[in-house]
């Protein structure tokens, strides 16, 4: 459930928002609740855990954006603890371990299989828009329509700032058309052919294979002393933070804000995040009595459920309306039933309104 939100200036960092965010949800002296703080990786600066430390607040982070191949080594290793209950397609192994930098810090290693092949078809869809721009340059070069040196060095430097992901996987290098066929032609009486340029790439296999070694593999950081799937399952709250957060920018709308005035654009967060608050309350019954459809799929199933009006024109000029819900299926009841409303009482039934002149 949300506890509060906050507006910053759009030129804050986000690792420089938890300090405001820890004063608006409780007091500094917390030492005897000592609560947890579940943090994404963006959060995970020094500066950060310093700051979780001096406020008496354990931390739960995930350091793996830069740090996997950091611990290549302990993943190597067969002591890993598989989660009990989940589908071979959902397996999810766990290893705690000391931080080796950090000896007040324990490590949990995580290795999804689910987490793995998502990894991997994220690189190997990067990896042929790499190559699919790569080809497309190099025809423009073979074509003429590249001639000089430096602006197709610049093109190339484009090229791998447009692909981060794999661009380090690949070195492309641009060498001139020496062939001994075009050197011939070249050194004759004839006009001279122009000199094709042609561009080579190289794949380095030994960096490729130990990225796609390391895909579905990740680490959380922590101070808390708890077992290796009690923390992994603690990490996985987060998940419904994100899902919140697709739903704000998403279903209820805080994205696109094309508001140019302060006062509007925080009005237009504001009232996504009361949305937000409501939404929340609407599902919280549901997940307590075990239902963890998303909420797009809770109002698709009640859509189906409709009003029905009838209009009665009477002798007198009047005409009674009778509005009354239609039958709900069975797991629209349940629904109902769960939330505490009494589909029934939804609407008046019957209303009358005059239509022209009348003598009463």
């Amino acid at each position: 459930l949300p506890l509060a939100h906050e507006v910053f200036e759009g030129n804050v960092a986000d690792t420089k928002t938890l300090g405001a965010l820890l004063d608006r949800l409780a007091p500094a002296d917390c030492a005897d609740m000592k609560p947890v703080v579940v943090l994404d990786a963006g959060f995970a600066s020094k500066a950060n855990i310093e700051l979780l430390k001096g406020r008496h607040y354990s931390y739960l982070i995930n350091i793996t954006r830069s740090n996997r191949s950091k611990y290549a080594e302990f993943f190597e290793q067969e002591t890993f603890e598989e989660l009990p209950g989940r589908k071979p397609a959902l397996k999810v192994e766990v290893k705690k371990i000391t931080d080796p930098d950090d000896k007040d810090s324990r490590l949990v290693l995580c290795r999804s299989a689910q987490r793995r092949l998502k990894e991997e078809a994220m690189i190997s869809k990067a990896e042929a828009r790499f190559l699919k721009d790569v080809d497309s340059l190099r025809k423009r070069i073979e074509k003429g329509q590249l001639k000089r040196p430096a602006i197709i060095e610049r093109k190339i430097g484009n090229l791998q700032k447009k692909h981060p992901r794999v661009q380090r996987y690949y070195k492309l290098t641009h060498k001139p058309d020496t062939t001994e066929a075009a050197t011939k032609n070249a050194t004759t009486e004839k006009a001279p052919k122009k000199l094709e340029p042609t561009l080579e790439v190289t794949r380095d296999e030994a960096k490729v294979k130990g990225a796609l070694a390391l895909c579905g593999d990740y680490v959380l950081k922590t101070d808390k002393d708890l077992e290796a799937t009690e923390l992994w399952s603690l990490y996985m709250t987060l998940l419904k933070a994100e899902s919140g957060f697709r739903m704000l920018k998403g279903t209820l709308g805080m994205r696109p804000n094309f508001h140019q005035l302060e006062h509007r654009v925080e009005s237009h967060i504001f009232i996504s995040v009361l949305g937000y608050h409501l939404l929340s309350w609407v599902r919280l019954p549901l997940e307590k009595a075990g239902d963890p459809r998303e909420w797009k799929t809770v109002r698709r199933l009640l859509s189906t459920h409709s009003l029905v009006s009838t209009r009665l024109p009477l002798k007198d000029g009047r005409i009674v309306t009778v509005r009354k819900p239609s039958l709900p299926d069975a797991e629209q009841s349940r629904v109902y039933q769960l939330l505490g409303i009494h589909w029934k009482r939804a609407c008046p039934a019957v209303k009358s309104e005059l239509k022209g002149p009348t003598t009463l």
